[in-house]
């Protein structure tokens, strides 16, 4: 726990943006619970024309292993939008709210719902193998949705600060809006080893491919990733 990856968005052949996965420990109303947290922004000349700021938080019952709330503040060109959406299992319900606008409502979720980030950290935790292919209910936009992964062939992927890697290549299909995809393909590739890292992703939409490279692991432990940081 405590683990930082930070992240180099493209659009094209240009360096966009940056972005930066957090997972650490917190205490709140004395529970200790865990946090998972993205950040993401533009920079350069993207900054200056059309303005990205994106912050994701989701807070886990570490016991279960099931999200207790989802908060999102998006800064997107001229549009704003920062809200918060609470989990209760036992009841099925969920709970959303714009701490902008004076809205709110609740949803029906399932006894075992979790988010998208919250999946996807979950799946660290139980590895997806070559050729299989899962089905997951996620919540998104406040509703339940279908998230198809398929994993397939084992493929390297070359990063600047740590060389070849070897990587899952998977790719997750649903409907759903995602950080930074709203339509098209997407594609994972995640490293074939205990951190299961997300070293790079793809996207396929309408204007352009975006891609995201893995940039940095910081953090406690001492493997290869950090290794290779502190050399």
């Amino acid at each position: 726990m405590g683990e930082e990856v930070d992240y180099e968005v493209f659009w094209g052949v240009f360096m966009v943006g940056e972005a930066t996965a957090k997972a650490e420990w917190i205490n709140r109303e004395g529970r200790r619970l865990l946090a998972l947290t993205m950040t993401a922004q533009s920079n350069g000349l993207v900054e200056k024309i059309y303005p990205v700021r994106e912050f994701m938080q989701t807070i886990i019952d570490p016991l279960t292993f099931l999200p207790l709330s989802f908060e999102k503040n998006s800064h997107d060109g001229h549009r704003r939008s920062h809200e918060v959406t609470t989990f209760d299992h036992a009841a099925q319900r969920g709970r959303w709210r714009s701490l902008l606008k004076d809205k709110q409502k609740e949803f029906p979720i399932e006894a075992d719902t979790r988010d998208l980030m919250g999946l996807m950290y979950w799946i660290r935790r139980d590895p997806i193998q070559p050729g299989e292919t899962r089905q997951y209910r996620v919540m998104t936009d406040e509703k339940m949705y279908e998230l198809i992964v398929e994993a397939g062939r084992k493929e390297p992927v070359t990063l600047r600060k740590y060389g070849k890697i070897d990587c899952l290549k998977m790719e997750p299909k649903g409907k759903f809006n995602g950080m930074f995809v709203r339509k098209g393909r997407m594609w994972l590739w995640v490293s074939d080893d205990p951190r299961g890292t997300i070293c790079r992703a793809a996207a396929s939409v309408p204007i352009a491919s975006i891609k995201i490279m893995l940039k940095r692991v910081r953090g406690p432990g001492d493997d290869f990733w950090t290794r290779m940081v502190k050399d």
